[in-house]
């Protein structure tokens, strides 16, 4: 070939890929946007459709209630070939699948789980959180010097860990911060060493420790130091999502509490409480706002925590859960349900009162595997935004309902737009209590 004609043929052969990409590039997005599983009750209605190159292509043998066409010709269950569109309308619970093909050949396959979701009742109550009934958490370790001067770390050398929780001192009951310095003092003047309880996960230990005195001469005054940090074991007010009454299960927050410098909190010990909202802080643009709860951790205990997760805390209710907006259970909505549009949220502003408010889902990530933010959610309630500026701390689990069914629940709020945050799903809470269930049958076989 003249050299002319290949620079010729050259540049019309990428004159034709350039347009044939810019013809299959919208269709290769939305193939790409098609989950790879999809979760279905029976009676939802899902619709595919692909235009040249790309083909749906049905199997003979499938569920019921999968249909495709091609123009005004149906491909039937038992019938099987490529299509341009199906509908997918499941009558019973079972297993499928479809796959798009380009130029005949597979590229994407989409399959499908038909189940009957489980029927739950909604939460909205305010719940205050306990890492343990009673106790201090140690956050860190720091140094320690004595009148002569002298550099000491005498909880390290002790063997005691950052996350161990200290229950006592010579065996007398640690209950919070304050009882610290009391019982240090009052033990060290009768003994030069002490004996701290702490929990460990699962292990109580007791640990020999000695304090290091020191003498405040201006004001003629003893302490005794252990060289620790130490943290209540109340991790604040959060929202119960949602109350399973076939299994005593509930779920909350929507994400998982982190303690002192972000580091892991053990929650073997940990209960859940009922709380009272006394106050409200106002989020603004910049400075979310926050519930202001009370609780006294002992009489007002409800549930225990069994499992601190990156979806939410998970733990058995002691007593079964009232909602008078749903006093019967209601569906949880699979992922594939969420649609954007209006929707409302439960959740507690005074005392123990379960209001809702009118919300708007504005984005869906159709996620294929478990994570946290899974919808973006938007206060559209004019009483909502007057009292809290939109979403604040507190919030965190306060259920999402559309359309008579419990879609998510509030997670994290955008910082620059308190208005506005992230919900998780509702399927991936209850898939997560369903895992820790089994995992917990497992442990005890």
């Amino acid at each position: 070939m003249p050299p002319r004609y290949k620079k010729t043929f050259t540049w019309f052969f990428l004159l034709v890929l350039g347009l044939f990409i810019l013809l299959i590039l919208p269709q290769m997005i939305k193939v790409q946007l098609f989950p790879a599983s999809v979760r279905l009750v029976p009676g939802q209605k899902l619709h595919f459709s692909l235009k040249k190159p790309f083909s749906i292509y049905l199997t003979a043998d499938r569920p019921d209630g999968i249909i495709g066409t091609n123009g005004r010709t149906k491909i039937e269950k038992g019938q099987s070939g490529h299509c341009s569109e199906v509908m997918v309308s499941p009558e019973r619970e079972g297993n499928g699948y479809i796959e798009i093909r380009l130029l005949g050949l597979p590229v994407r396959r989409v399959n499908f789980e038909i189940v009957k979701m489980p029927e739950i009742i909604p939460g909205g109550h305010a719940i205050g959180v306990l890492v343990a009934p009673k106790g201090v958490i140690v956050s860190g370790h720091l140094p320690v010097r004595d009148d002569e001067g002298r550099e000491f770390y005498p909880a390290k050398e002790a063997g005691i860990r950052i996350g161990d929780l200290i229950i006592a001192i010579n065996g007398q009951t640690v209950r919070r911060l304050s009882d610290l310095d009391f019982l240090i003092k009052n033990a060290a003047e009768k003994n030069p060493t002490l004996v701290l309880t702490v929990v460990r996960g699962e292990k109580t230990l007791d640990l020999e420790i000695k304090p290091v005195k020191k003498v405040d001469g201006e004001h003629g005054t003893i302490n005794y130091v252990l060289g620790l940090y130490v943290e209540d074991p109340a991790a604040g007010v959060g929202t119960l999502t949602y109350y399973n009454p076939e299994t005593r299960q509930y779920g909350a927050l929507g994400h998982k509490i982190m303690g002192f410098g972000q580091r892991e909190v053990s929650l073997v010990n940990g209960k859940i409480v009922a709380a009272r909202i006394t106050g409200i802080t106002h989020g603004n643009r910049g400075e979310p706002g926050e519930k202001i709860g009370i609780f006294s951790g002992h009489s007002d205990i409800i549930g225990d925590i069994f499992a601190n997760t990156e979806i939410g805390i998970f733990g058995t209710l002691f007593t079964n859960l009232t909602n008078l907006y749903y006093p019967q259970p209601i569906p949880v909505s699979t992922i594939s349900e969420v649609k954007t549009g209006p929707a409302e949220m439960l959740t507690v502003l005074s005392g123990d009162e379960i209001r809702r408010f009118s919300i708007e889902i504005q984005k869906v990530y159709h996620q294929s595997n478990m994570r946290d933010k899974g919808m973006v959610i938007k206060v559209t309630d004019p009483e909502l935004l007057m009292q809290t500026g939109g979403i604040i701390q507190g919030m965190s689990g306060s259920p999402i309902i559309q359309n008579g069914k419990l879609v998510g629940a509030v997670t994290h709020v955008f910082v620059n737009d308190p208005t506005r945050g992230y919900g998780v799903f509702a399927e991936w809470m209850l898939q997560m209590e369903k895992n820790l269930r089994q995992q917990k049958l497992r442990n005890a076989s």
